[in-house]
């Protein structure tokens, strides 16, 4: 399975995926960062799914802890399970794993190790056309 990949100036990796929630399916663009271990929802993107992303309605979600790549300890909540697809049909299922976010701030959406271990390679092709390949 290969998915289109943008590099920005920065040299940040995004690629989009399909996402489906709650029988409700949108395209997403996550940056993928290898030093993140989980799947992570912006609160923007979690409003396209018809989220009630305010505080109050997250503090009633499930709490797990994390910490960033700057050492600072946040609070995340667990949003249940999310299937990602490399298309809008449906029929190339990327995986299934558990998602989160922020419990206050706003973030990218991030496509983590939760995901790239879903498979037996990732490989990163930069050299015509920029794609990551899955098996």
């Amino acid at each position: 399975m290969k998915l289109p990949m943008q590099i920005d100036a920065h040299n940040q990796w995004f690629v989009y995926c399909w996402v489906k929630i709650n029988d409700r399916l949108r395209s997403v663009r996550f940056k993928v960062d290898t030093g993140c271990n989980a799947l992570v929802l912006s609160h923007d993107t979690l409003k396209r799914f018809g989220y009630d992303a305010s505080p109050p309605s997250l503090v009633k979600l499930p709490s797990v802890s994390g910490m960033l790549a700057s050492g600072d300890k946040h609070v995340f909540k667990k949003l249940g399970n999310i299937s990602l697809f490399s298309d809008n049909g449906q029929k190339n299922l990327i995986c299934n794993v558990q998602g989160i976010c922020h419990a206050a701030q706003e973030t990218n959406d991030l496509l983590g190790t939760e995901v790239l271990k879903c498979f037996l390679s990732v490989r990163f092709n930069l050299s015509k056309h920029i794609n990551m390949e899955f098996t």
